[in-house]
């Protein structure tokens, strides 16, 4: 062959290589989640050209290979919206998953068990994804940020005493007990003694998500859930994982947390720890600080360790945690120290065409705290009375759950045991020397047993109905003989109804509830200020009704709920005045005639695109002492604590291959701090704006910067009647690492 035919020879093979199609290349990618983390086991349907569908399941890493040259693709994955995907490109993509918003979030809280069953009931699930965006520096104040959600006080967990954050939701309220029942995996995280709430026992690395579920629920939980329920569920260890979150920032704050799991054929176990030490901030007023006040500064540590077995027809699981904090509350004389252990099981199968499950726990409390009076002008204090709590509480829940045709049947018991033991230190100036007497001991003990039953029956595909009750027998010795002995038995029933078609959705219930004085409210007195409580062992439980109602709509990427509650509660417990002069203040624990807690709260959630969603949420609530028989003084008087509005509203914008940047913004109106609604105890309104950008190092591995209150607002928190302030600005540098 002549050169010239060569040529033309390779020129026309040149031709046809160029010209043949290139092969096609499989679309692959990773799934992540709002803050940056991998989504493992995702479904991933890949859609070609010519129409073709293939799924596949990603892997625990969140990688995908869907074998196909894609046109687009739709991931899912349980508790995340659907994320549709146009594929432009032959590289690998990322997707992003956001948490599913609240029509169609489904609790497993609202029903008291392992089944993730529709109910008719307001709930806010927060995920740890959410939680990982938030600035907030610890988990009460993230919860700011759920429609009603309020202490006892506007402070933050970090600097107030922890008798100080009892929960309120729906502006039932009165006293610092909490009325709202908080729990961690089904156990309850009140204090047996006094109902407050230790927020920092459940390290934050090992918390999958919150779940917040407004109006009572008296028949599954009983006296402790007026308000509603609050849940912390863990990370499950069903696979190998960790992660882990180290910060530091302003006032000289460290943390670190971290938890990790592992599973092989069945066995599985995992464990968590967090260490917080903080030098804390004033929490007095910068017009009134004297020499005395110092920095509130607190130093907790906490964990757990569980194994567990899982077969196909039944598990168990041991858990053993510890606790151990301590606290500077703002004087050289007030500290409070905590000491708590805790083992429980939990055993379940399947029994009798349904699911049984058994939980147990035991605990064991030691507790300290001082008080002390602080001379005018603040230049000086002593201490006048030291308490020391030891508290021992055992509880046990057998509940069975089956399905029966439309109907979904709960049946279940408790029983609760604590008791506590106060020994109290009491000093006097003698001759010029502050000297101790006692201690003088009370306390007592507290039973209750309990059963109850609910039936969820889905009438139709579109109506669901609920009924439910639950009988309690409580009883309370006291240590000390002299004081009487309350024993009293309630029903508490619930009814419900929810309908559900396309983009809409309305629910309705009516509950009547009760709730049992506290070992605390009963035995133990409190100082803040100038102002002392007392205790009160004649007190009487409270008693709730309600009604609630509410509408959810949905317009293509946004979600609007509106629910108005009334709320009755008779025989309210609240810390009564009984007399008031410029140098002490004598209240005490008392059965008021009642309290009428009226409201509406409006929600609000959109994606705007794929990268940026909006949520925001309004309360109004009108909540005031009626009847006059009791307690005259306080008829018609707004409840403390309770504001007339506050909300909150969030942008996030997540686009993890760059960037997540999230602000939230919390505001409230102003609010009382005494019964009395006198103008010195009113706390002023206020606006905090917080803020968290995060931002991928290597996969694994972000790097986040979160600044809270923002324009450092010194915002009332207290006033007894000397002003109290919330946690000032703070910025935090720090890291998080994850492998699943």
């Amino acid at each position: 062959m002549n050169p010239l035919a060569r040529l033309a020879v390779a020129f026309g093979c040149a031709v046809l290589l160029f010209a043949a199609p290139a092969a096609a290349q499989s679309t692959t990618g990773t799934v992540l989640d709002i803050s940056g983390g991998v989504i493992p086991a995702a479904s991933v349907t890949a859609v070609t050209k010519d129409g073709k569908s293939v799924t596949v399941q990603g892997d625990a890493d969140g990688n995908f290979d869907t074998g196909v040259a894609a046109a687009r693709v739709r991931v899912s994955s349980e508790g995340f919206e659907d994320a549709d995907i146009v594929v432009t490109g032959p590289g690998p993509i990322s997707v992003i998953l956001r948490p599913v918003n609240f029509a169609d979030s489904v609790v497993v809280t609202a029903t008291r068990g392992a089944e993730r069953l529709p109910t008719a009931a307001s709930a806010t699930v927060i995920t740890s994804a959410e939680l990982s965006n938030m600035a907030a520096g610890s988990l009460d104040d993230a919860l700011r940020s759920t429609p009603g959600f309020t202490l006892f006080r506007r402070s933050s967990s970090r600097v107030a005493n922890p008798t100080t954050q009892g929960v309120t939701l729906r502006g039932v309220s009165g006293s610092g007990a909490s009325r709202t029942l908080v729990l961690a995996d089904g156990v309850p995280l009140n204090d047996p003694f006094g109902s407050w709430v230790y927020w920092n026992r459940i390290p934050m690395a090992a918390v999958d998500r919150v779940e917040v579920v407004r109006g009572a629920t008296g028949d599954l939980y009983g006296a402790g859930a007026l308000g509603g329920v609050v849940q912390l569920l863990t990370v499950q260890p069903i696979r190998t994982r960790a992660r882990a979150t180290v910060d530091g920032g302003s006032h000289d704050t460290f943390r670190g947390s971290l938890f990790a799991a592992a599973e092989r054929n069945g066995w599985a176990a995992s464990g968590a720890y967090e260490g917080v030490r903080t030098d804390g901030a004033f929490v007095i007023g910068s017009e009134v600080r004297g020499a005395v006040d110092r920095k509130a500064d607190s130093d907790y540590q906490t964990g757990f360790f569980t194994g567990s077995r899982h077969t196909d027809a039944w598990h168990v699981t041991l858990r053993g945690a510890g606790y151990t904090e301590e606290r500077g509350n703002g004087t050289p004389v007030q500290v409070n120290t905590t000491d708590w252990k805790q083992l429980s099981a939990v055993v379940g199968g399947v029994v009798g065409g349904g699911v049984l499950d058994l939980q147990f726990a035991g605990s064991n409390q030691d507790y300290y705290q001082t008080f002390s009076f602080v001379a005018a002008g603040r230049a000086t204090e002593r201490l006048t009375f030291a308490q020391t709590i030891d508290t021992k509480h055992g509880m046990g829940n057998a509940q069975w759950t089956r399905p029966i045709g439309r109907a979904t049947v709960i049946l279940g018991g408790d029983y609760r045991r604590t008791h506590s033991v106060q020994d109290e230190l009491r000093y006097a100036l003698v001759s010029g020397v502050n000297t101790a007497s006692g201690p003088f001991k009370s306390g007592g003990t507290e039973r209750v047993t309990a059963g109850y039953a609910r039936a969820s029956i889905n009438a139709t595909d579109a109506l669901t109905f609920e009924i439910g009750g639950r009988g309690d027998a409580w009883n309370s010795e006291p240590e000390d003989t002299t004081q009487p002995t309350k024993s009293v038995s309630f029903f508490s029933p619930r009814g419900a109804v929810a309908w559900r078609r396309g983009r809409f959705q309305a629910q309705a219930s009516a509950y009547h509830a009760y709730r049992t004085p506290t070992l605390n409210e009963l035995h133990r007195r409190f100082a803040a200020g100038t102002a002392v409580t007392n205790a009160n062992p004649l007190l009487e439980p409270e008693t709730l009704t309600g009604v609630e109602g509410g509408a959810l709509v949905q317009f293509n990427r946004v979600s609007v709920r509106a629910t108005a509650f009334v709320n009755n509660l008779e025989d309210a417990i609240a810390n009564v005045t009984l007399s008031q002069t410029p140098t002490q203040i004598i209240r005490q624990r008392a059965n008021s005639d009642s309290i009428r807690a009226t409201g509406v709260e409006i929600e609000l959630d959109t994606r705007l695109t794929q990268s940026l969603s909006f949520n925001g949420q309004v309360v109004l609530t009108s909540s005031h002492f009626r009847g006059s028989k009791a307690t005259p003084a306080i008829a018609d008087k707004d409840v403390p604590q309770v504001p007339v509005w506050q909300g909150g509203f969030g942008l996030t914008w997540a686009e993890p291959r760059w960037l997540t940047a999230a602000t939230q913004v919390r505001f409230s109106g102003e609010q009382f701090d005494d019964d009395l609604n006198t103008a010195a105890f009113v706390l002023g309104s206020y606006v905090v704006w917080d803020a968290n950008v995060t931002r991928a190092i290597t996969r694994g591995l972000n790097a986040f910067v979160a600044i809270e209150n923002i324009t450092d607002e010194e915002f009332d928190t207290a006033r007894t009647p000397i002003r109290s302030i919330g946690w000032p600005r703070t910025i935090r540098v720090g890291a998080r690492v994850s492998w699943q």
